[in-house]
């Protein structure tokens, strides 16, 4: 992990050195990774979106065999192989690119801006922006929250999360350095263009009508 952050420390110098700005730098950098990691956030998100379509039959089969885990089990890993999904597919392009967002987080985190290191209406990008761009970071994380679970869901959890996440991230970007919030802020803009760009999860294909027996 190490040689990572040391390399996109590297990095973000180069591009310093070639803009004359942090700020840049961290666009950049920022945006290349979010296009190097595009095809795993669109297999992420269509495989999500497929494991929610068939919701309503998996509640149908843990209706049907109450009190029988075995089965429940066994029946809805028989609907998934029927309807050809994955579930655990959504989670592994995510593990993938964890140890490259961590080694990032962390290069930004630990780096000495010297020279200029102000951005925009970013007096420091060091120092933490207090109102701005802690707003910016929630309403884009809500934003691609909301593109990655769809449509709306009855689940009481699946909504508490989805306003109290980018709540919590605002909240966040007020105690890290502003090259942080830079970051998540561009990263999020991406991620939603490319999903309005690319669409992923939106087969149009008709949904299953009735659940295995």
């Amino acid at each position: 992990m190490d040689y990572i952050v040391k390399g996109l420390s590297d990095v973000i110098q180069f591009f310093f050195e070639l803009t004359g700005s942090y700020g840049w730098a961290i666009i950049i950098l920022t945006v290349i990774i979010r296009l190097l990691l595009a095809p795993l956030q669109h297999l992420q998100v269509k495989q999500a979106a497929k494991t929610r379509e068939l919701e309503p039959l998996r509640k149908q089969i843990e209706k049907r065999f109450r009190g029988d885990p075995k089965r429940i089990q066994e029946e809805t890993l028989r609907l998934y192989r029927a309807q050809k999904v994955n579930p655990m597919a959504g989670c592994l392009p995510l593990l993938v690119q964890l140890p490259i967002l961590i080694a990032f987080f962390s290069a930004l985190n630990n780096m000495h801006y010297s020279g200029v290191p102000a951005f925009w209406w970013i007096a420091d990008l060091s120092k933490p922006d207090p109102i701005i761009l802690p707003v910016l970071v929630g309403i884009t994380t809500f934003v691609q929250s909301k593109q990655t679970t769809g449509p709306s869901q009855d689940d009481a959890t699946s909504q508490m999360l989805l306003y109290l996440m980018p709540l919590l991230v605002a909240w966040m970007s007020t105690r890290f350095a502003a090259g942080l919030g830079l970051y998540w802020v561009v990263s999020n803009l991406v991620a939603i263009l490319q999903q309005l760009v690319f669409p992923a999860g939106r087969t149009g294909k008709p949904k299953p009508k009735e659940a295995a027996s």
